[in-house]
């Protein structure tokens, strides 16, 4: 087993800034947090994406928006519902326009793909593609579609997309716990409408 097995990072320091001017932005960024004294383990995960969305697109032309912006994602994580505070609301209180803040969370959305899903009053919430939460649905969806095939092709059990899905929000939400319920609706939509195209051309 070597070290390529496990998971790679994706940080790594921008190339067109000296290790310094990038240590100086995250302090800068933790000294911003600390200011307006966010908790220890959101301002570390606000860092986190910081060096990642510097490590892609560059150092912001508004850091305080910016690093406004990565703890609005990091207050949008699903297992914090419910935060119904507003972008408005967020931004008055961190000093920075609501436009600043809308374009970077969305510009750190978008470079970072995170992963979407909204609520029953359509507020977003956030889950990075390459964190433990979208691992852990990535991985009961891959387990429970191939039992489901097997049982199909077999003929044990017929393939039911619409029953494969309900399968896996009850083990996501109701066995695991790592989803909030309120969230069934959009991510068994979006679940179903990824089997629906993974499955179009194959006879089951």
């Amino acid at each position: 087993m070597t070290a390529e097995s496990f998971g790679k990072t994706d940080i790594f320091l921008w190339e067109r800034a000296t290790p310094q001017e990038t240590i100086n932005l995250l302090k800068d960024a933790y000294n911003f947090f600390t200011k307006n004294a966010v908790k220890e383990s959101f301002k570390v995960a606000a860092l986190k994406i910081v060096a990642k969305y510097v490590a892609k697109a560059g150092f912001p032309k508004d850091q305080t928006a910016f690093n406004a912006a990565a703890l609005y994602v990091v207050y949008r994580m699903p297992i914090l519902y419910p935060n119904h505070r507003s972008k408005k609301e967020f931004a008055d209180r961190l000093k920075i326009t609501e436009a600043s803040l809308d374009w970077y969370v969305n510009s750190i959305v978008d470079t970072l793909q995170f992963f979407t899903l909204r609520d029953r009053k359509n507020f977003p919430y956030y889950i990075e593609r390459d964190g433990i939460t979208f691992s852990v649905i990535s991985s009961v969806v891959k387990v429970l579609v191939e039992e489901a095939l097997v049982q199909g092709w077999t003929e044990i059990k017929r393939f039911d997309i619409k029953t494969v899905v309900d399968k896996i929000l009850d083990m996501l939400i109701t066995t695991l716990r790592i989803i909030p319920p309120v969230f069934r609706r959009d991510l068994g939509n979006k679940i179903e409408a990824y089997l629906q195209e993974e499955f179009s051309n194959t006879k089951l």
